[in-house]
């Protein structure tokens, strides 16, 4: 009876490291020192780059991110922007960003001149472009001209919101049009402003502080 007990005992044994083992498999860590964020104009090479907080054209009206600013996201982020913008390009459009992973502290600034939850997102709980979860973005045609919107970017206005029915025919089209591929890419979109989607699950992921140029960072999200 002891000796069955032993064996028995062993095979569970062996059966939990075996399982542990394969977990460990499947979920690798990530490396010390790499970066969970990718250069998402790696991944869709005709990304369109406008960032906006990389000049003083924005409502901060001050330049907060260093000429190094990249499109930086989660690479399951950058899949599904690929996805839209291979949806769009048959249409007659690219996609162009305005922001995408953005540092906390530049979080901080941004609330200090509108502490308005649903407009800017409170830094003490962090936004999901912090997370890198989150892109502003609108649609320019092939060549690189802009499309009508119904606002400009960063206004903060109840024309900016996705049921604003005002403004010009191609406006709202141009919108929807956007709409519909970042949806259909598996994004959800921020009701009050027309710019901006979320990965879902966004919230879940952890605030991120990581530097816009790194030796280890920029590869593409395969």
């Amino acid at each position: 009876m002891r000796t069955w007990v032993l064996v028995a005992a062993l095979g569970l044994a062996t059966a939990a490291l075996a399982e542990e083992a394969g977990a460990r498999k499947a979920k690798p860590t990530k490396a010390p020192g790499t970066s969970p964020l990718v250069d998402a104009s790696t991944v869709v090479e005709d990304l369109a780059l406008d960032l906006r907080y990389a000049t003083e054209d924005n409502f901060l009206k001050k330049k907060v991110y260093p000429d190094t600013a990249r499109c930086l996201l989660l690479p399951e982020s950058a899949r599904k922007l690929k996805a839209a913008a291979d949806v769009l390009r048959p249409k007659g459009y690219r996609l162009k960003v305005y922001d995408c992973y953005r540092p906390r502290a530049v979080q901080w600034e941004m609330w200090k001149i509108m502490p308005v939850p649903g407009y800017v997102a409170d830094p003490r709980k962090g936004s999901n472009h912090n997370r890198g979860g989150a892109v502003d973005l609108t649609l320019v045609t092939l060549d690189g001209q802009e499309v009508e919107m119904p606002t400009a970017f960063d206004t903060f206005t109840p024309a900016a919101h996705h049921g604003y029915a005002g403004g010009t025919e191609a406006s709202r089209r141009h919108r929807e049009v956007l709409r519909e591929a970042m949806l259909g890419a598996g994004f959800t979109p921020n009701r009050m402003e027309w710019w901006h989607y979320d990965l879902p699950d966004a919230k879940s992921r952890p605030v991120l502080d990581v530097p816009f140029t790194s030796e280890k960072q920029g590869g593409q999200a395969g």
